[in-house]
C-alpha cells in the first residue's frame, strides 16, 4: 500500500521553525563570553570598573526579574507603587528575556500546564529543551487573555512597546559609559555587558531546567519542581522551586526565615516603608499540611517495602497517626478560615462554650501532641527494615 504523501505545508506544521534571531543572540553571547572573558582577564587583568559594572547590573537585573517580572507581575503576590514597578520594568528589561507581558504569559501557562505538552519549558522533553531549547524555536504564543490584567497597567504596556530599546540601552549603554569614564571600555563591554547578559540568562534558565530535575520535594510530588539552596543563591531566592509551585501566590520562595531569598527581603522592606502592600503568603498550617502529605506518601512507600512481619503493624500506626494529625490540622484551618467564633473544637466536650482564646489553645495543644506522635512515627519509619535489606 502506498503511504500518503506529506506535503511541504504539512511538514512545516510538524517541524517547529528555528527562531534565528534568538538562536544567534543566545549562542553568540555565550561563545563571546566563554572565549573573550578568560582572554581579557589573562591579558589585561580584572579591574574594578568591569567588576563593579558586572555586579551592579547582574544584581539589579536579577532582583528586577525575580521580585518584579516573577512575583509582582506574573503572580501578583504583592502590589507595588509606581516608582517600584517602573524600576522593575526598566531594569528587568536588561535581562533581555522579553517584555513583562510575554514573560508573564509564558510563565502563567507553565504553572497551569506544568510538565505537560502545553508547558513552554516542559522538563519531560529533557534538560536542554527546558533550559534553552524552547527559545530556539518558534511556537504558538500564549493568548494575551492570559495577561489581560497586566494589559490594564499603562507602565507594563509602555514597557512592552519599548522593551528592546530599554533592554539594549541599559545592557550596552551602562557598561559603555563606565568604560569611557574609566578607560576600561573593552573590559566593561566584555564582562559588564556580554558576560553579565549570559549570567542573567542562565541563572534564570537553570530554574526552568535544574530546579525541575535536582533537589528535594518537601511540599509536593505532584509536579517536577524541586528545592535547590544552591540555585537560590545564584538566582536571588528562586531556587526554592518546589515551594513556589506548591504556593505560587506567596511573595516568598524561601519559606523559612533563614532561607536565602533576597527578593523576599526586598519585598518585605518595601512593604515596611509603604512602597509595597498586600503581601500575600501561605499560612503556616497550609504549608504544614502540604509537608505532612508528602511525608505520609514517603512513609507509605517505606511501609510497603518493609518486611511482611512488620508491615501490618506499622501501616496501622502510620494511618492512625496521620488521621489524628490531619484532624488537628483541619481544626486549625477551620478556625482560620471561618473565624474564631464560628470554628468548632471537635473531640472536646463543652469546648464550644469556652472563650475563643481557650478554644484556640486547645486546638494548638491537640496539634502539638499530634505532631509529636507524627515525628516519632517518622523516625521509626526511617529505621524500618525492608525486604530488600533482609534478603
Amino acid at each position: 500500500m502506498r503511504e500518503p504523501r506529506v506535503t511541504a505545508a504539512a511538514a512545516t506544521k510538524t517541524r517547529p521553525r528555528l527562531n534565528v534571531t534568538s538562536t544567534i543572540f543566545l549562542i553568540g553571547t555565550l561563545l563571546i563570553a566563554a572565549v573573550a572573558t578568560p582572554w581579557y582577564i589573562v591579558t589585561q587583568g580584572l579591574g574594578w570598573p568591569e567588576t563593579i559594572t558586572f555586579l551592579v547590573l547582574w544584581i539589579g537585573v536579577g532582583i528586577s526579574v525575580t521580585a518584579g517580572y516573577h512575583r509582582l507581575f506574573a503572580h501578583k503576590s504583592f502590589q507595588a507603587s509606581w516608582p517600584v514597578r517602573l524600576f522593575f520594568l526598566v531594569t528587568g528589561s536588561a535581562a533581555l528575556e522579553n517584555s513583562v507581558l510575554n514573560w508573564a504569559a509564558d510563565h502563567r501557562v507553565h504553572h497551569s500546564h506544568v510538565d505537560d505538552d502545553k508547558d513552554p519549558y516542559n522538563i519531560t522533553k529533557g534538560f536542554w529543551w527546558a533550559h534553552i531549547g524552547w527559545i530556539f524555536f518558534e511556537s504558538e504564543k500564549p493568548s494575551r487573555t492570559v495577561v489581560r490584567d497586566l494589559m490594564e497597567d499603562k507602565l507594563v504596556v509602555w514597557q512592552d512597546r519599548w522593551y528592546v530599546a530599554l533592554g539594549l540601552g541599559i545592557s550596552i549603554g551602562v557598561p559603555l559609559l563606565v568604560g569611557l569614564a574609566t578607560g576600561r571600555v573593552l573590559g566593561c563591554m566584555i564582562i559588564g555587558c556580554v558576560l553579565r547578559i549570559v549570567a542573567s540568562h542562565h541563572t534564570t534558565f537553570f530554574i526552568n531546567s535544574l530546579c525541575h530535575m535536582i533537589g528535594r520535594q518537601p511540599y509536593s510530588r505532584e509536579h517536577s519542581a524541586r528545592d535547590s539552596p544552591i540555585m537560590a543563591v545564584l538566582a536571588f531566592g528562586e531556587g526554592y522551586h518546589n515551594y513556589h509551585h506548591s504556593f505560587p501566590y506567596d511573595y516568598r520562595n524561601g519559606y523559612k526565615p533563614w532561607h536565602f531569598d533576597p527578593a523576599k527581603w526586598l519585598i518585605w522592606a518595601l512593604g515596611k516603608v509603604g512602597l509595597a502592600r498586600d503581601l500575600r503568603r501561605a499560612s503556616d498550617v497550609a504549608v504544614l499540611k502540604a509537608k505532612v502529605d508528602v511525608q505520609f506518601a514517603t512513609a507509605r512507600e517505606r511501609v510497603e517495602a518493609a518486611h511482611h512481619s512488620l508491615r501490618e503493624t506499622y501501616e496501622q500506626r502510620l494511618h492512625e497517626a496521620y488521621a489524628t494529625l490531619q484532624k488537628a490540622i483541619h481544626d486549625l484551618l477551620a478556625w482560620q478560615r471561618r473565624g474564631r467564633t464560628a470554628a468548632p473544637v471537635a473531640g472536646v466536650a463543652g469546648a464550644d462554650d469556652l472563650p475563643p482564646e481557650t478554644r484556640l489553645g486547645l486546638i494548638h495543644n491537640a496539634l502539638e501532641n499530634a505532631l509529636a506522635e507524627w515525628r516519632q512515627i517518622q523516625r521509626q519509619m526511617k529505621s524500618l527494615p525492608t525486604t530488600t535489606a533482609t534478603a
